[in-house]
């Protein structure tokens, strides 16, 4: 499956706040654009569609910037991509050109299956899974080697 880099930064930036924001702390988008190597003018492009779907709030002012508007634990993965691309959960539409029969058993075989079973298991993971997942790799990596 090929989703658009809109969906993947939308799914870091989340990580990212959910991550930062702990404790009611506010991040500033320049920091998730810096600590993720995206572009903060493209980060501005999504940010926006991450607060129509009440992902995200954000605080005006000096101190300002963006924290989670919900509990990372009721954010869903497919909540995110649908918010981000509708397209990518949708049932695969064939050519009306090619044989009928041949494209209704691969789209009842196939595509039916395999679409009910990413709509089925992004409906189960969630913002706290990946943030929660996320932490643990940071901490394998600064964990010190021992050698004897």
């Amino acid at each position: 499956m090929r989703i658009s880099s809109k969906v993947e930064c939308g799914i870091i930036a989340l990580i990212d706040i959910a991550v930062n924001s702990r404790g009611n702390n506010i991040v500033k988008l320049n920091a998730v654009s810096s600590r993720n190597n995206i572009s903060a003018k493209y980060l501005e492009q999504i940010i926006p569609l991450l607060k129509h779907a009440d992902f995200l709030k954000s605080i005006k002012g000096s101190g300002g910037g963006y924290a989670l508007a919900r509990d990372p634990a009721d954010i869903t993965l497919n909540e995110i991509v649908n918010a981000l691309d509708d397209t990518i959960f949708t049932t695969s539409e064939f050519n009306d050109q090619l044989e009928a029969k041949a494209t209704e058993t691969i789209a009842e075989c196939l595509w039916t299956p395999v679409n009910d079973y990413l709509q089925q298991f992004s409906q189960k993971l969630t913002l706290k899974d990946l943030a929660d997942r996320f932490i643990e790799k940071q901490t394998e990596e600064i964990e010190p080697m021992y050698y004897i």
